[in-house]
């Protein structure tokens, strides 16, 4: 394998001959080390990842473990070049690419009817014991204790694995223990609920939010969700929003709705709209059992909106407050969605993948 070396002022871009020079947002890994970032599509079969650097000098020990020395060198120089990969540090590439990919988890695992959602816990329990694999070339001096913290709930998330996986989770608590030990971070013992577990009591607490059926329907349709505008593991993937119009009492109501991923780790509301701007209809979608959603009253007007300005985007206002394009397209969504299928029955995948798909 290559690395294509590119020197721009004080930055060098390192990627393979093999690499794509586009960086869709959900097809994207990343992690965060001194003095550059690491880059990759999780969805490709990746040796090595991309490089940014810079900062050449606080770069330079990682730079050495994955890409070899006579590279290292090469970048130090700031020169253009294509030289082979040499011989870096197997476990520290091996732990980056699991780091990375555990990131990418976290943010844009697509759950939904055809994907079953991940434990964040779990995530958290092997993000933690990666990061301490890494910490030497990270940019966080306390990214280990910012990990472990995040995991503190991971040890109910753990007993709680299908039995055909509890080696495996015994053998990760037991190295989870010991990691917040020596950092003198406290892990929560009290027993949990696994996200099977806590279906039942999730529902209940949703329950009397329901969807108001009255009156004559007058218009409906729906609308794709794009995932850069909502929270991984809150909307399901590959689902749209459907929104109907009624006429009830004199009034129009917009009603909306959003299949929700069956989990209860995702539970703030979402925000959706519905028109053109100068027609400034939003409601609000709280979280029931099975869907999200919402209902308000709109202006006669909304009656007679052209086919085109009917239009609905749903988003949560935390994370995506301007509305910056169409939707992702279906063959890439496609992807991702058949990417973390396969990582479900895959002997190199995480805890928390195995565990979903041993759950599924």
């Amino acid at each position: 394998m290559s690395a294509q070396i590119r020197a721009q002022g004080d930055r060098v871009h390192l990627s393979s001959a093999d690499s794509s020079p586009d960086r869709i947002p959900f097809r994207t890994a990343i992690v965060e080390a001194r003095g550059g970032l690491l880059r990759w599509d999780p969805t490709d079969a990746v040796t090595v990842p991309d490089a940014d650097v810079d900062d050449v000098h606080a770069a330079a020990v990682w730079l050495a473990e994955i890409y070899g020395p006579e590279v290292a060198d090469a970048v130090s120089r700031g020169t253009d070049a294509t030289l082979p990969v040499g011989e870096g540090d197997p476990a520290v590439i091996d732990a980056v690419l699991r780091l990375g990919h555990l990131a990418w988890a976290g943010a844009w695992w697509p759950a939904g009817s055809r994907v079953p959602a991940l434990d964040p816990a779990l995530l958290a329990a092997e993000t933690a014991l990666t990061t301490h694999i890494v910490e030497h070339l990270l940019d966080d001096d306390q990214a280990v204790e910012r990990a472990l913290t995040d995991a503190a709930t991971a040890p109910a998330a753990l007993a709680a694995v299908p039995s055909a996986l509890a080696i495996d989770a015994d053998r990760m608590l037991s190295a989870l223990s010991a990691l917040a030990e020596d950092y003198g971070v406290v892990l929560d013992a009290t027993p949990g609920r696994s996200i099977s577990g806590a279906r039942e009591e999730w529902a209940l607490a949703a329950g009397g939010a329901h969807a108001s059926r009255a009156g004559v329907e007058v218009a409906s349709g729906s609308a794709p969700v794009r995932w850069t505008d909502v929270p991984a593991q809150t909307v399901a993937a590959e689902s749209e929003a459907r929104w109907t119009i009624r006429q009830h009492a004199g009034a129009a109501v917009l009603h909306v709705e959003v299949p929700a991923v069956d989990s209860p780790h995702a539970g703030r509301s979402l925000v959706a709209r519905f028109g053109p701007a100068e027609l400034g209809t939003e409601v609000i979608l709280e979280r029931g059992s099975a869907m999200f959603h919402g209902e308000a009253e709109v202006p006669a007007s909304a009656l007679f909106l052209p086919a085109a300005d009917r239009t609905l985007r749903v988003h949560d206002p935390l994370l995506s407050a301007e509305d910056d394009g169409a939707p992702e397209p279906l063959d890439q969504r496609e992807r991702v969605l058949a990417f973390a299928a396969s990582r479900l029955s895959s002997p190199d995948a995480s805890l928390a993948e195995r565990v979903a798909g041993a759950r599924a």
